[in-house]
């Protein structure tokens, strides 16, 4: 059989004029403006210095070896600066390469955009982006025009949230697909640059941004793989965690191996605060859950009723001020009042854990107006430990301002002071016997803020530097942690699973981009981290769920299904709520459907879907044709899903298909096989087994349930990359 090859030319102007693979031509027609790089430089003052590919009047070709090299020249900017740019192609794929003369020491490269190819739109296109864990785009217009999380680049400070990796986006590949091929993007850096990647709209084309931050060094230091494929996001998801599991040198060892036995057990997670009702404003005065013990009997109920245990997520429990980082001790109302509510919880089979807020600084709160550091940043001249911006600026975009959580700035992780203070946190709340610390909360997937400071010891502009900072301090925060499980808010990018590796899942924010969520990182990342389906924070600002109130039913059933630990959130009565930052007056969710099915599903992950669930492989899911259900949105016209969701899933040498109807009725199924498997079908304790051969097989999946089909034990094997 003939190995696929991609095809790729370029015109006299040095812009990519095709790019074929199995017959289907991906680049759109040229027009004015078109350009394959874009550069930021920074003088020696802090001022950027923005370059694009027309700005060069000259460019030469050369070919040697199959490999194409550019060299442009004459800038009309600046006169000696000379880019190149080489492209080798190799079987289905592309590698690129690219390098930055500036031409005068007063200018450092700061980063790079490249490769800015300009992708044809298709009628059936689809984009895959790394953000909230994966997300499946149709439409980038409209997303530039409605969406609330658009494609963005990254700066000083940063925003939180977005495609910056590693952090929001957790890693470091995109794809885009037609029903006929598709380009897996891969950036192949064992390093861990910071970048961002992303898709925008062009004209008539779709462009990918990929903003290498290159540390100052006059190149990307890495190659940039453009492969062809045949298939749909899972096909590219697995090009590359092929690539991955055989060159990322910083991964960690398989979860099985790190987790303790109480996560292992799959606790469900209550969270709630301890004060207010909801909000992060209007009078946190204690409510029904503080003192800490007063909400033992909810937790028992929960834990009677879904026969296991317990992990209590604290919010607002904080003796400073809620979500001010980044002091998160002495607990309200004092060490042994929360130790006595853990001793029992520990006593009870239960877990307790705690939210944080990372290592933003925080000047004044905007929830307590009585907590105000501003004082102790003035005498002890902290002003030197936080993240500055190229020209000396410092000020934070996360969480901050009038209508924020608080005012302040962001720590440098690359500062002792910074190290110092997390451990010292850290380590007092392990000391009380804290099951899990989301202590990176608001470092989303564990990123670190930008830092461009002259004075801290690190170079001055993003680099490589600036991952391996934040692996140190998280290191450091692992020691000092000891038995306690750290995480943070979003999935923990790749170079932070080794200590972030139970986190507080974000997939909702894809209804944010006008896109939907897909599993991406359960596909890439499940056998070396964990999540939990997360708090939902802000939900409701995307989803209608009003005119959707089985939503919440089928968020379970989609993180059930991807692998992820189910949580909840507490409102007053012990109910639960749609999400976080509702105001509990608003009305809650149904509640015995999501109480049945959260113990269905809880059953199945304990029992017989524990071994791929915990720490399985999840694998490419097959077809299933089934009814769908329709989510309402905001801003966005509404959206359908399937009525059952299915993934696929290997472990050692076992397979399996589960499959989960978070309705109220049974829903017919039929799932369609790529080739003839031989399989057993289980259904819950209630009822018996099934057994089928062939290409297909029909079932119908119980309400508020799940249904897994053991496959014919069969050798795992993972594609080359292509």
């Amino acid at each position: 059989m003939t190995k696929e090859t991609i095809h790729l030319d370029f015109d006299s102007q040095g812009n990519v004029s095709s790019l074929k693979f199995t017959d289907v031509e991906f680049i759109a027609p040229e027009w004015k403006g078109n350009g394959l790089f874009r550069i930021c430089l920074r003088d020696f003052v802090g001022n950027p210095l923005l370059l694009e590919r027309s700005d060069f009047r000259s460019v030469r070709r050369t070919d040697s070896k199959g490999t194409a090299r550019l060299v442009f020249s004459d800038c009309i900017k600046f006169p000696d600066i000379v880019v190149n740019v080489s492209a080798t192609p190799d079987g289905p794929a592309v590698s690129w390469r690219i390098s930055v003369a500036p031409g005068s020491e007063d200018f450092a490269v700061e980063w790079i955009d490249f490769p800015r190819l300009r992708l044809g739109r298709f009628p059936d296109g689809k984009y895959l982006l790394p953000f909230a864990e994966g997300t499946l785009l149709t439409d980038l217009e409209k997303r530039e025009h409605t969406a609330t999380f658009r494609c963005e680049t990254a700066e000083y400070p940063l925003s939180g949230v977005g495609g910056f990796y590693p952090g929001p986006a957790a890693m470091q590949f995109e794809a885009f697909y037609t029903g006929d091929a598709g380009l897996c993007i891969l950036c192949r850096d064992p390093e861990h640059f910071p970048k961002s990647i992303d898709f925008r709209p062009d004209g008539d084309a779709a462009v990918p941004f990929l903003q290498h931050f290159t540390g100052g060094e006059n190149a990307v230091a890495y190659d940039v793989a453009v492969i062809g494929f045949r298939g749909d996001w899972q096909t590219a998801a697995e090009i590359y965690r092929n690539w991955m599991e055989h060159h990322d040198p910083r991964l960690p060892a398989r979860l099985h191996t790190r987790l303790p036995d109480w996560l292992a057990a799959s606790p469900v997670i209550l969270a709630y605060p301890v004060k207010g009702s909801g909000l992060d404003h209007g009078g946190l005065i204690p409510n029904e859950y503080y003192p800490y013990s007063a909400a033992l009997p909810v937790m028992e109920q929960y834990r009677r009723r879904w026969n296991c245990g317990i992990m209590a997520l604290l919010m607002h429990w904080e003796g400073t001020a809620p979500w001010a980082p980044p002091y998160i001790w002495p607990p309200s109302g004092g060490e042994e009042m929360l130790a006595q509510f853990i001793r029992t919880m520990h006593l009870n089979g239960n877990r307790v854990g705690l939210y944080a807020s990372g290592i933003g600084w925080t000047q004044k709160s905007m929830i307590d107006p009585a907590y105000d550091r501003t004082r102790q940043f003035s005498d002890e001249h902290l002003e030197q430990e936080v993240c500055v911006g190229p020209r000396g600026e410092a000020f934070s975009r996360v969480c901050n301002g009038l209508h924020g959580q608080r005012i302040g700035y962001d720590l440098c992780p690359e500062r002792p002071f910074t190290q110092s203070l997390v451990v010292r946190e850290v380590a007092a709340a392990s000391g009380l016997g804290v099951d899990y610390l989301q202590y990176f909360d608001q470092n989303q997937g564990g990123a670190a803020p930008l830092c461009y400071s002259k004075r801290h010891g690190h170079p001055a502009l993003p680099g490589a530097w600036h991952t391996a900072s934040m692996r140190h301090l998280l290191d450091k925060a692992q020691e000092a942690a000891g038995e306690t499980v750290l995480g943070c808010e979003n999935a923990a990018a790749e170079p932070y699973m080794k200590v972030c590796c139970l986190n507080d899942l974000r997939s909702h924010l894809a209804w944010g981009t006008g896109g939907i969520p897909v599993p991406l990182y359960s596909f890439v990342f499940h056998e070396y981290a964990a999540g939990f389906s997360g708090n939902g924070v802000c939900l409701s600002g995307w989803v209608d769920v009003e005119r959707t109130p089985f939503f919440l039913q089928w968020t379970m059933g989609w993180n059930f299904a991807c692998g992820n630990l189910l949580s909840v959130v507490l409102k007053n009565g012990g109910k639960i709520h749609w999400h976080w930052n509702l105001p509990w007056s608003f009305p809650e969710p149904a509640q015995e459907p999501l109480i049945e099915l959260i113990g269905n599903l809880t059953r199945w992950r304990r029992g017989m879907a524990a071994e791929f669930l915990v720490a399985g492989r999840m694998e490419g899911t097959p077809a299933v044709s089934c009814g769908t259900r329709t989510i309402y949105l905001k801003n966005h016209p509404p959206v359908e899903v399937p009525a059952v969701t299915a993934c696929a899933w290997s472990h050692e040498d076992r397979r399996a298909v589960l499959l989960v109807n978070c309705g109220e009725k049974p829903e017919a199924c039929r799932i369609d096989f790529t080739h003839a498997e031989h399989g057993t079908i289980h259904f819950s304790e209630k009822r018996n087994t099934g057994t089928f051969e062939g290409k297909y097989a029909l079932l119908e999946v119980p309400p508020l349930d799940a249904v897994l089909i053991s496959l014919s034990p069969k050798k795992t094997t993972t594609r080359n990359e292509r």
